[in-house]
């Protein structure tokens, strides 16, 4: 006969959801670790300057914008969190999926140490080749890595309930 310990039972099930967020987290930082997805590597810089610093990581706060945005058992979101990178969480989407042709900068103040300018709304050409770092979900599926570390995740919770 197997038994099964309710108070257990509860708890992990209220923590699977946010553990696969976790999950998804790490794949995403792992990709920018790797500066690869899925295998394939990013697009090298196209005038390497000695620069050191991987792909990505200028400042850092990109990647580190990276959140678990909603985690319950309708739906698992990870996500750029527009506060932490400054405004340019938009930048997330345009290089995951990479962008070319010309874009609209509006209005904005430039703070300098002779004061501030206004700069007035132009448009600028942008070439950003994709350098993906987590699957686009109205285009792809989840990659199968990430999903085998979902099961076994969930097979591991599901596992102390049983013992």
């Amino acid at each position: 006969m197997l038994m099964i310990n309710e108070r257990k039972f509860r708890k992990v099930i209220h923590q699977i959801p946010q553990g696969i967020g976790r999950l998804m987290l790490r794949y995403v930082q792992s990709n920018f670790a790797n500066e690869s997805y899925r295998g394939s590597a990013w697009q090298p810089r196209q005038k390497p300057n000695n620069n050191r610093k991987p792909l990505l990581t200028d400042t850092g706060k990109l990647k580190a914008s990276f959140k678990v945005r909603e985690a319950n058992w309708r739906v698992i979101r990870v996500g750029s969190d527009r506060q932490a990178a400054s405004g340019n969480a938009h930048l997330a989407q345009l290089h995951n999926e990479g962008a070319k042709g010309a874009a609209t900068v509006r209005t904005y103040t430039r703070r300098g140490r002779n004061g501030s300018v206004r700069v007035r709304s132009h448009r600028r050409y942008a070439h950003l080749p994709q350098r993906q770092f987590m699957p686009i979900p109205s285009k792809e599926p989840l990659p199968p890595e990430l999903w085998a570390a979902i099961e076994d995740f969930i097979s591991t919770e599901l596992d102390t309930i049983f013992k």
